[in-house]
């Protein structure tokens, strides 16, 4: 444990004086290009992911989410880093 993020006294935690919030930290990280980039790359291979299960389903389950077969067939036919 490093003490300058976290001290522990009677019981309890507390954040010890010049500690960085955990929220901080992660927006550090997160605004670094590489991270970025990967975050990016995850988001649109999810899409991907997505569309191929959208385009599985069939007209009964489509039609229950108000999705027509041809709104599927643009969604699908689009590359997979387009939002």
């Amino acid at each position: 444990m490093r003490h300058t993020d976290v001290t522990r006294s009677s019981g309890t935690f507390t954040a010890a004086p010049g500690a960085v919030p955990a929220a901080d930290r992660v927006t550090r990280v997160a605004s670094r290009p590489l991270w970025r980039l990967f975050d990016l790359l995850f988001s649109a291979l999810e899409r991907r992911k997505q569309r191929h299960a959208l385009m599985g389903l069939d007209d009964h389950l489509l039609k229950d989410i108000g999705v027509s077969r041809a709104e599927v067939e643009q969604e699908v036919s689009k590359p997979f880093w387009r939002g």
